[in-house]
């Protein structure tokens, strides 16, 4: 198998671990109803079983991360699918609360433990001028499993079973597995290697004022669309009386928007650079954010969440490529990082949109959300250096 094939079948393979990580947690959201009162848990509690794959994942990824640049990336990501399609499968024969708490946290370190690598394994195998289509393509494959997760967990749970909406996710990441044996990793560092303890080499990556503004950057950009995304629901119902399968059809849309965006973005990054890209999209995306409760007309306010989605989603490939490449040698810690910084956004801008949302309304938090993406712009422009482009500004606060 020559090198480009290799690449390939890994770029395959990566995006195919990013898309079961994806759907294990968006699987679980319209499972709960039926969850809940099989296993006679408390209805309130639902929640908590995505709430615990979350900030497990947020905690570990940094990690297992550091593991991959110690050890090496395909002995943690092999280790990663186990744990993780373990503890999917697992999930499916819980028969109270506390099982499936357990299981769903197993899941979470799981997951944890794949998704930065499959990121950073990219990073290893793509030259940066190209790096931008391979990020595109895994990040597409992670936004797309939120488009389809949630009608095929309801379709499962209504023909068959919630659990067997696990059991699928199961035997998809023992095939996986088993492809994985197939696909060659070249970074595999000898455990010998002189690389700092975990706990330093996180500190050594945060260290670094280009990692640490981009993380930021990162939990910024990604906690701005979660503030606004997880209310979408309630806003359209609540503005123009939209049922349930009205909004789903629309988030369906935006949702391939921002697939595509992924996808294309990640193309066009590559050929007119990353800094250039991540600098258009994050202004689309400051634009369509604040202005969609603004509008009255549903038409007009479609539109612009679709806008919103997919230039969301071109941006996202950018900052991600431009991440891979800060700290080449601590890749895998640098993508866990990035990760976590994900999740705590997104915990985060939650918490802050149900505080905005109760003093105000959904204008204010399309506001807050536009200035959280203003930030980004100007972290993006003064404080990330990219040394392969020439930059967009002659000053340079880093």
């Amino acid at each position: 198998m020559n090198n480009q094939t290799n690449k390939r079948r890994l770029l395959f393979m990566m995006a195919m671990c990013s898309f079961l990580v994806g759907f294990d947690l968006i699987v679980t959201i319209p499972l709960i109803p039926d969850i809940v009162k099989e296993v006679q848990m408390d209805v309130d509690l639902g929640g908590l079983l995505v709430t615990a794959y979350a900030v497990v994942y947020a905690v570990f990824s940094p990690i297992f991360g550091s593991f991959s640049d110690r050890i090496g990336r395909k002995k943690v990501l092999i280790a990663g699918l186990i744990v993780f399609g373990a503890a999917t499968a697992l999930t499916g024969i819980a028969s109270n609360f506390w099982t499936l708490i357990v299981f769903r946290v197993f899941a979470g370190i799981g997951a944890g433990m794949i998704e930065p690598v499959a990121f950073a394994i990219v990073g290893d195998h793509y030259s940066y001028e190209e790096r931008g289509k391979a990020i595109g393509i895994v990040t597409g494959a992670l936004i797309a499993s939120s488009i389809i997760g949630v009608p095929i967990g309801g379709f499962v749970a209504e023909w068959l079973s919630w659990r067997w909406a696990f059991w699928i996710i199961g035997v998809l990441t023992v095939v996986t597995l088993f492809m994985m044996k197939a696909v060659k990793v070249d970074q595999e560092k000898d455990p010998s290697h002189d690389t700092p303890v975990i706990s330093k080499q996180i500190k050594q990556a945060f260290s670094v004022h280009a990692v640490f503004l981009a993380l930021l950057a990162t939990l910024l950009y990604y906690g701005a669309l979660q503030g606004m995304f997880v209310n979408t629901g309630v806003f359209y119902h609540l503005k123009f009386q939209l049922g349930t399968g009205q909004i789903g059809l629309i988030l369906m849309f935006a949702g391939a928007g921002s697939v595509l965006g992924s996808v294309l973005g990640g193309r066009l990054s590559d050929k007119a650079g990353k800094k250039k890209v991540m600098f258009v999209a994050v202004i689309f995306v400051a634009i369509s954010v604040s202005m969609l409760a603004m509008m009255d007309s549903l038409p007009y306010v479609i539109v612009l969440h679709v806008i919103w989605a997919a230039f969301y989603g071109v941006g996202q490939s950018a900052i991600t490529t431009i991440i891979s490449e800060l700290e080449p040698n601590s890749r895998g810690t640098i993508m866990a990082l990035n990760s976590s910084a994900m999740y705590l956004g997104s915990g985060l801008f939650t918490l802050a949109a149900s505080f905005v949302l109760s003093a105000s309304n959904f204008v204010w938090l399309g506001v807050v959300c536009g200035f959280a993406n203003v930030a980004v712009l100007l972290i993006v422009i003064l404080g990330i250096q990219d040394k392969h482009e020439i930059p967009l500004v002659s000053s340079d606060i880093g």
